[in-house]
């Protein structure tokens, strides 16, 4: 009886034993990924021009993302998308080699260019891509003096990470060309280099295909519902409406306001129908780990920036916008203090300057203190001033293409000084500007005006073509200043400025 007893206590242990072994193997089941799933963290980022802004995500920040993501158990590719060489008071200074710099340490698989890795021309972005230690690459970007991409650039790549295998194409905005007067290189448009760079990919192995991208298309769209295009990574520019993941089905963006983010994918190769899951979970960027290289680096070129700049040179006697949509679309107080410097120095009939120099997008308060950096950061491309002689009637074309797509906040609004002008969007571009007076007086047609502007006007910059047409009024005894310098020199006399609105640019209703 007793060994009857035994035999079926054991009986129940065996059977418990079992039980626990079988549930173990159920959950296991039930818990793991299919066995022909694979998995990626993607980390994408850019449009971080200025290191010195804080508002948002940093370098440090994303060192700390990567550190954190590369130590999990799933490859991980990180995607720099450029729209950070330039412009910034540091680049103004450096021509962007502070930001490669920068991203090497973080080493990017690789980085893609938007219209602003251009703020310093052709030669410039090669001579960056000898500093890089990763690839940089744009697909439809040809120089026809070596018959092929631009030095230093990639047309496509694919990444190659634990056996799996991602194919990057990126597209770069044609206006790019006539934006930023680009003498040499072309853009073409992408949809037949999509196409060819699709089919290359694939011949090398890419299971996945990216587009990264700033300019929306409506065939984008159509490449990725018909499974071409695996998802889109979209940089979207300054002031655009954002949101992280767009109305477009697997397109994925970033902005200024939030600079990067984390795609958690999964896939199976070998299944049916929809095959491909992205999750991307908030990233929190005051509340990323500390990365002490990086860091310490951007630290090290921040107090060098401040170094050259902090100097203080006067002060706000009242309080003061430079928003980015508000310049771009009206009459600004600091445009009209900018061009009344300009002008004041040229001793010229008028003065324009393109509202899309103007980048600080601040606020100052009544009493705040003017320093170097807040002008550098204000007007942070190296532009000079330039005086020409145009006709009143080239004068009338010249504000006509000024408000012709105010709507869409261009940089090439003007700010003027000299002249006062009305306007209405209820007529057709190109016949939008209703009255012009120069200096209290009716503009005449034939009258030759002296008009002091910016090089990058004058040389049919934003697309200005008829300053080609000007003639040059160049000083030959000496080189012309920057207009950021000239406008230290007038604050640095003035000591406290009040820049204001006074009726130059009005948009009517008829």
């Amino acid at each position: 009886m007793v060994y009857l007893l035994k035999e079926l206590e054991n009986l129940d242990k065996y059977f418990r034993i079992l039980i626990v072994l079988q549930a173990l193997l159920l959950s296991t089941i039930l818990s793991a990924a299919p066995i022909n799933e694979k998995q990626l963290t993607l980390v994408f980022a850019g449009n971080m021009p200025d290191i010195g802004v804080h508002t948002y995500g940093t370098y440090a920040g994303i060192a700390g993302l990567l550190e954190k993501v590369r130590a999990q158990d799933s490859p991980t590719v990180f995607i720099f998308a450029g729209g950070s060489l330039g412009p910034s008071p540091l680049s103004s200074l450096d021509r962007g080699s502070h930001i490669i710099d920068i991203l090497n340490t973080l080493e990017p698989d690789l980085m893609t260019l938007t219209k602003r890795e251009f703020s310093y021309f052709e030669d410039e972005l090669t001579l960056r891509s000898y500093e890089a230690a990763f690839p940089i690459v744009s697909s439809n970007l040809y120089d026809p003096l070596i018959g092929g991409n631009l030095e230093g650039i990639s047309t496509s790549l694919v990444v190659e990470k634990d056996n799996t295998k991602i194919g990057f194409i990126s597209i770069l905005d044609e206006e790019v060309v006539e934006e930023y007067l680009l003498k040499r290189v072309k853009v073409f448009e992408p949809r037949t280099v999509i196409q060819e760079q699709i089919s290359s990919l694939k011949r090398q192995g890419a299971e996945l295909v990216v587009l990264v991208y700033s300019k929306e298309r409506d065939y984008y769209q159509t490449l990725i519902n018909d499974n071409q295009i695996d998802f889109g990574l979209r940089v979207r520019s300054t002031g655009e409406s954002y949101s992280k993941q767009s109305s477009a089905t697997k397109v994925y963006s970033i902005s200024n306001e939030e600079p990067f983010m984390l795609l958690q994918i999964s896939w199976q190769n070998e299944s049916e129908g929809e095959k491909l899951k992205i999750q991307t979970p908030k990233v929190y960027y005051s509340n990323q780990p500390i990365e002490k290289t990086t860091s310490l680096l951007v630290d090290e070129y921040n107090q060098r920036l401040n170094r050259l700049l902090n100097q203080e040179i006067g002060f706000f006697g009242n309080e003061t916008h430079t928003s980015r949509n508000l310049v771009r679309t009206q009459e600004m107080p600091i445009g009209n203090f900018i061009t009344d410097a300009l002008k004041q120095y040229a001793q010229s009939d008028i003065s324009l300057i393109n509202g899309g120099i103007v980048r600080g997008d601040k606020s100052y308060t009544k009493g705040a203190i003017i320093s170097r950096r807040d002008i550098m950061t204000e007007l942070p491309f190296r532009t000079h001033a330039t005086v020409v002689s145009i006709t009143g009637s080239q004068l009338k074309q010249i504000l006509e293409k000024s408000v012709s797509e105010v709507e869409l906040a261009r940089g090439r609004f003007l700010q003027v000084s000299g002249i006062s002008f009305t306007y209405s969007i209820a007529k057709p571009a190109g016949n939008r500007v209703q009255t012009i007076l120069v200096n209290g007086n009716t503009l005449n047609p034939k009258h030759i005006y002296t008009v002091a502007t910016s090089d990058y006007l004058a040389n049919g910059g934003d697309g200005y073509g008829t300053f080609l047409k000007a003639l040059k009024l160049e000083k030959k005894t000496q080189k012309a200043p920057l207009i950021s310098d000239i406008v230290i020199r007038v604050i640095q006399q003035q000591e406290t400025i009040f820049p204001k609105v006074d009726s130059r640019i009005k948009r009517i209703l008829e």
